[in-house]
């Protein structure tokens, strides 16, 4: 169920992202300079700028997280836009000749970023960002789904019970100083940050669990609190060298990555969210889960480009990590369980465990280009990837005061990728190239627990991947692109790898007048693994058109179809009486999109934008009812503004949008925002 559930999302999240970048694309039409008067002279420098800010008003109705989770926009004050810039009024004493710096979302909004940019011709380029993204996700796991039939028993059904709020940020600076003409010098810090709430669902297993134990396992998922925190740094310097028609690049440095998450239970003597009965007699007491690890490594990079003849260029690069640190792990839990007679009794468990962990990696390529002729090109590209992760851990578990593991383990994985590919680009006509190429693979995974190999994750996959694309202009209004590719693996290391996998993609663009545009893209996808009846096949279609009327009009509108079919069997090989079912995932997108521009005078101006989704088809497991299904969301943003000379513009936001559910109405929502903003340049 858990991946039905994953495969819909992501399915949906790519049909509600579509819609929202043409919403964002076309009210990016709107991004006119506003600025007024004189720049203004100020530490040496004439600056300009121009600033955004304002008021949104927001009214939610029915199950706000669902909002939250899918604009994740709250009510209150923000600075929606701000730049700055400035030129040096002398450049021969200033300590920079141009600066730059802008900001978007500032005050709440869930993905503010900033940025700043100084730099002195032929001396350096310096560049700090920072950005931020807020994910929330809350589905109302409080409900009654169909599956409820199956356990009239019990009031509610069974759903994911996955939840966070979590906040990533990223933070960067690098400087670039020149020499000389050809020699450069870099620095550069990075940091990012992972932390918030998130609630998840876990099983209590432990190393070496008695048989009669899985059963108990597999059957109840218990709902944890789970906070997490992690982060990364990096800090590096290099060197860049030109020497005639050759360049030369090496970076050296060290990072870090440091992640703790911890588990808790949601309440004492909570119950699986597995809704049968016998789970509800089964409470868990007491839990109390850790992990962490800590892992450093320094950094190697070097690259360099260069001909080797008039017809042949040479490129290559080596990149180099070795990670390594302490990892740990604690947890104790204690509730009730059937014992080996099947009887409910108390139960205790501990385990601890210490690793210390290396992961050296390398990372080689070799690549040559050749000119046959002025109009045929030959790519030879060699990858050669490899990557070992030993660990040495002192393993412990307790049941019910009865030691199940104790000592050492030594765990190594070693994987390594050869990547062979040979491309060519044919240009036999000024308006027609053609791109053949074919990739052959070998990734050779072995895994090796205290000295003895491991058959069941030791596996060498040979890969091929034949592919050919085109590119054609018949005439000066129309052009065709297009590619074909195919993927076949000797092997599928996993139950989810695919077997063979075909899939192509074709856009034509027509543009009979220059104020009209027609543009179309049709992709195709089947991925097959025939040893658990596993196929996949998806369909996309995408037609938009635009119109200009004139200057102060413009039109376009769009339809995207696609369609997503995935079946196959589920097996649970743990514990007895292992479920053998199969399953089917479904789901056709349709979204229709449209939007006008209007400029009725030089200072008033309207834009209209909306979307109408519409999701239907479920997913489900064998016989049990679909718990997800078929839903609406349109949305519509309307825009007035009015330019006041010498004052700036004033614009006016009007958002209305819906959500519907069929299967799961208490997702259901409702919105208005209205935000009031002003601009203003100098």
């Amino acid at each position: 169920m858990k991946n039905i559930l994953n495969r819909k999302s992501k399915m949906r999240r790519r049909v509600l992202a579509a819609s929202a970048a043409v919403l964002t694309s076309f009210a990016a039409l709107g991004a006119q300079e506003t600025r007024t008067g004189p720049p203004v002279a100020f530490g040496g420098f004439e600056n300009h700028g121009e600033a955004t800010a304002g008021y949104r008003f927001l009214d939610v109705s029915g199950y706000k997280p669902q909002f939250q989770q899918m604009f994740n926009l709250r009510d209150g004050f923000r600075v929606h836009d701000l730049t700055l810039y400035g030129d040096a009024q002398d450049r021969t004493t200033s300590f920079a000749d141009r600066y730059s710096f802008t900001a978007t979302g500032i005050g709440g909004d869930p993905f503010p970023s900033s940025q700043l940019q100084v730099s002195k011709t032929g001396l350096y380029e310096f560049r700090a960002t920072w950005r931020q993204s807020n994910y929330y996700w809350n589905q109302n796991d409080d409900v009654a789904l169909p599956i409820t039939a199956l356990v009239p028993t019990f009031p509610t059904g069974l759903t994911n019970n996955h939840d966070w709020a979590t906040v990533r940020k990223f933070g960067s600076a690098d400087l670039t100083l020149h020499a000389t003409r050809n020699l450069q010098f870099t620095f550069e810090v990075f940091h990012t940050s992972y932390d918030g709430n998130t609630f998840s669902t876990r099983s209590l297993d432990f190393f070496n669990s008695p048989a009669y134990w899985a059963s108990f396992a597999r059957a109840n998922p218990y709902y944890l609190i789970a906070p997490l925190r992690d982060s990364t740094n990096r800090v590096a310097g290099g060197i860049d060298y030109s020497w005639h028609d050759w360049s030369f690049h090496y970076k050296a440095g060290y990072q870090t990555f440091n992640e703790n998450i911890t588990f808790d239970e949601a309440a004492p003597g909570q119950t699986s969210i597995n809704p049968v009965a016998l789970s509800q007699t089964e409470p868990l007491a007491n839990l109390s889960w850790a992990q962490s690890r800590q892992l450093k490594t320094p950094i190697s990079e070097f690259s360099y480009v260069g001909r080797l003849t008039s017809r042949l260029r040479w490129r290559g690069s080596y990149i180099y990590n070795r990670y390594s640190g302490p990892a740990a792990t604690n947890q104790s839990e204690n509730g009730i369980a059937p014992d080996s007679a099947g009887v409910l009794a108390p139960y205790a468990i501990s385990e601890s465990g210490r690793a210390q962990v290396l992961e050296p990696s390398h990372a080689v390529t070799q690549g040559l280009t050749y000119e046959i002729r002025n109009w045929w090109d030959v790519d030879v590209d060699y990858r050669y990837l490899r990557y070992t992760s030993e660990s040495v851990s002192t393993l412990e578990s307790l049941f019910n005061g009865t030691t199940t593991s104790t000592g050492g383990d030594e765990v190594r994985w070693f994987n390594g990728l050869h990547d062979f590919a040979v491309g060519m680009d044919f240009r036999p006509m000024k308006n027609l190239t053609i791109h053949p190429g074919i990739r052959l693979m070998r990734s050779d995974i072995e895994s090796i627990e205290n000295g003895i190999t491991d058959p069941a994750r030791t596996l060498r996959t040979n890969i091929v991947r034949p592919e050919i694309g085109f590119s054609y202009k018949p005439i000066s209004t129309l052009s065709v692109r297009g590619d074909f590719r195919s993927v076949n693996n000797g092997a599928s290391y996993t139950a989810i790898t695919p077997h063979t996998r075909f899939g192509g993609r074709l856009l034509v663009r027509y543009q009979p007048i220059p104020q009209l545009s027609i543009e179309n893209s049709t992709n195709t996808s089947t991925s097959k693994l025939i040893e658990t009846n596993y196929k996949s096949e998806i369909w996309a279609n995408s037609t938009t058109l635009s119109y200009a009327w004139n200057e102060n009009l413009s039109v376009f509108g769009g339809f995207t179809y696609d369609s997503f079919l995935a079946t196959g069997d589920i097996v649970f090989l743990r514990g007895p009486a292992p479920l053998n079912n199969s399953m089917r995932d479904q789901a056709i997108n349709r979204v229709w999109t449209g939007g006008l521009e209007l400029n009725p005078t030089s200072n008033i101006g309207l834009r209209a934008t909306g979307n109408y989704d519409r999701t239907t088809g479920v997913g489900q497991i064998g016989t049990e009812p679909p718990a997800y299904g078929p839903l609406t969301w349109p949305m519509a943003t309307a825009t007035v503004f009015f330019d006041i000379p010498r004052a700036g513009r004033l614009s006016i936001d009007l958002q209305r949008t819906y959500y519907t559910e069929e299967l799961v109405p208490v997702n259901n929502f409702s919105a208005n925002m209205l935000t009031v903003r002003w601009t203003r340049g100098f």
